[in-house]
C-alpha cells in the first residue's frame, strides 16, 4: 500500500468512517477555548467584598473609605465595630478582605506622624489576596500623595508641587492570614489532588459498572440493588484514600493540617459518594468502558476549573457560576482547603448535606439505568428482543 492510499484511507476513516476522530481533534481545543474563555471573561477580580472597621469615625477616615468604596476592585459588604468582628466576617467568608482604621488616624497624619491602616485578607486564594494588596496598595498610594500635598500646602504655605514631595502621612500594613507567606504549595497542590482523587474513583467505579455488562458478570442480571452493594467498598476505599492523600501532604511536604478529624471525616464521607454515585450513573449509561473513560476525562479539567479552587467564584461570568454549582467538586475542594488551612469552613455542613443528597439521588438515577442495562443484557442473552 503506497503512502497515497494510507493517507487516503485515515482520512477517510478520519472524517467519514469515525467521525468522533474528527471531532475529538479539532472540537476538544475549541471547546476548551470556549470554556476557558467564558470563566476568564471577566478579565480580573472585581468587587471582592470588603469590610470596614473604622475606629476613627473623621471626615479624614471617611474620605479614605470613599477611595475604596469608588474602586471596583472592592465592593463594601458591612461596618463593623471591633476587631473580633472584623476577623469573625473573614472566617466566615462574608467578606475576603477588610480594612482596620484605627484611633487618631486623622490626629497622626495631620501633626506629622505617618498613619497606618491595616489591611486583613485571606491567604487561602492566593488570587484573591494578591488581587486585594495590588488595589489597597494603589488606593493608599494614590490617597497618601492626595492629603499629603494638601497637608503640606496648609501646614508649610508651600506650592502644591513643592509640597508633594513631602513624606506620605499614610502607610498600609499587611496581614494574611491562613497562609501568610502565599505559599502556592498550599494554594494548588490540595486542589489538584483532589480531582485526581475524584478521577481516580471515575475509573474505578465504571470499570466495575461496565464488567457486570460484559458476560459472566459477576452479579445476577436479576437484582439490580446489587449496584449499591458493588459499590461499598470504592466508597470506604475512596475515603482511605483521601486520609491518605492528606497524610501525605502534611508529612511529606509539610501541607498545613489544621482540620479536626470528624471535619475531615464529615466531609470525606460525603463527597466519596457523590462521586461514586455519579461515577455509577454516568457507566451504567455508557455504552462501553472506553466510551465512560472518555466522557470521565473530559470531565476532570472542566470540573476542576470551574470548582472556583483557583478562580473565585465572585469573579466568574453567569453561565460559569452555574456550571459551578452543577459539580460535586465545586462543594468540596475548597472546603478541604479551608479546613486544612485555617481549621474551619463555614461552608462544611451545608456542603456536606449538598453532597450527601446528591449521592442519594445519584445512586437512585443510577440503580434505575443499571436496571434496564441488566435487563437488556439478559434479553440479550436470552436472544429476546430488548424493549425500553
Amino acid at each position: 500500500m503506497s503512502w497515497r492510499q494510507i493517507w487516503k484511507r485515515e482520512i477517510r476513516q478520519m472524517f467519514l468512517a469515525d467521525c468522533r476522530r474528527a471531532i475529538l481533534l479539532f472540537g476538544a481545543p475549541l471547546a476548551y477555548l470556549l470554556l476557558f474563555s467564558l470563566l476568564y471573561g471577566t478579565h480580573t477580580i472585581k468587587a471582592v467584598p470588603l469590610v470596614i472597621y473604622d475606629e476613627d469615625q473623621t471626615q479624614f477616615s471617611r474620605t479614605l473609605i470613599q477611595a475604596f468604596d469608588d474602586s471596583e476592585r472592592f465592593r463594601i459588604v458591612d461596618y463593623v465595630v471591633s476587631q473580633d468582628n472584623m476577623e469573625q466576617t473573614l472566617r466566615e467568608k462574608a467578606a475576603y478582605a477588610a480594612v482596620h482604621i484605627p484611633k487618631k488616624f486623622a490626629q497622626d497624619a495631620k501633626s506629622g506622624r505617618s498613619a497606618t491602616v491595616l489591611l486583613l485578607t485571606d491567604g487561602a486564594n492566593i488570587l484573591i489576596a494578591n488581587t486585594v494588596t495590588t488595589a489597597a496598595q494603589e488606593i493608599l498610594a494614590g490617597f497618601a500623595r492626595e492629603t499629603g500635598a494638601k497637608l503640606a500646602e496648609i501646614n508649610t504655605g508651600q506650592m502644591p508641587t513643592m509640597a508633594a514631595n513631602k513624606t506620605a502621612p499614610v502607610e498600609l500594613r499587611l496581614r494574611v492570614l491562613n497562609n501568610p507567606t502565599q505559599s502556592y504549595l498550599s494554594f494548588f497542590v490540595l486542589g489538584l489532588a483532589m480531582a485526581a482523587l475524584q478521577q481516580g474513583i471515575f475509573l474505578a467505579v465504571g470499570a466495575s459498572i461496565q464488567n457486570e455488562y460484559q458476560p459472566p458478570g459477576e452479579v445476577s442480571y436479576t437484582r439490580p440493588w446489587t449496584i449499591v452493594i458493588k459499590l461499598f467498598p470504592y466508597w470506604l476505599s475512596g475515603t482511605l484514600a483521601f486520609f491518605i492523600t492528606l497524610a501525605a501532604a502534611t508529612q511529606l511536604f509539610g501541607i498545613p493540617g489544621k482540620a479536626s478529624i470528624f471535619s475531615l471525616l464529615l466531609l470525606a464521607v460525603t463527597f466519596t459518594l457523590a462521586a461514586v454515585a455519579f461515577s455509577a450513573l454516568l457507566a451504567s449509561i455508557c455504552n462501553s468502558e472506553l466510551t465512560f473513560t472518555r466522557l470521565s476525562i473530559a470531565y476532570t479539567v472542566p470540573a476542576f476549573v470551574l470548582s472556583g479552587y483557583t478562580w473565585p467564584l465572585e469573579a466568574m461570568d453567569r453561565i460559569g457560576t452555574v456550571l459551578y454549582y452543577a459539580f460535586p467538586l465545586s462543594y468540596f475542594s475548597n472546603v478541604v482547603r479551608e479546613l486544612m488551612l485555617a481549621g474551619y469552613s463555614p461552608l462544611l455542613y451545608r456542603n456536606s448535606l449538598i453532597l450527601l443528597l446528591g449521592g442519594v439521588l445519584f445512586i437512585v438515577m443510577a440503580v434505575v439505568c443499571h436496571s434496564r442495562r441488566i435487563r437488556h443484557c439478559h434479553d440479550a442473552k436470552a436472544g429476546k428482543p430488548y424493549q425500553a
